[in-house]
């Protein structure tokens, strides 16, 4: 899988459509389907938010690798989704912009 079908992937997983994923990202719907596409890519400063807001790492956006040691996070954050409600609240978290996450976190703590 490259890395536009990687980018295609997360977005979808999220039910996030190219125009919301650009507003996170402050491009336009175009830009997104570019990056899909093949016909472009993100430039390194969008990077990190591309990250944050896809909710994944760039090791496997960009590389398609699995980060070393990734079954270790798995276990120690039991990030394994129980349920379809809990599905649908990461999704819904991930959907979030970082400013939010942190604010809805901040409310849970």
């Amino acid at each position: 899988m490259s890395f536009p079908e990687r980018l295609k992937a997360a977005r979808l997983a999220l039910g996030l459509t190219q125009e919301q994923l650009g507003d996170e990202l402050h491009v336009t719907k175009s830009t997104i389907s570019a990056w899909e596409n093949g016909r472009d890519s993100p430039g390194f400063r969008l990077l990190p938010k591309l990250k944050a807001v896809l909710g994944v790492s760039l090791d496997h956006l960009i590389c398609g690798d699995q980060v070393e040691g990734a079954s270790e996070l798995k276990s120690k954050y039991d990030a394994q989704v129980r349920n379809d409600a809990e599905a649908q609240l990461l999704k819904g978290y991930r959907r979030l912009s970082v400013k939010r996450r942190q604010g809805l976190l901040a409310m849970i703590d």
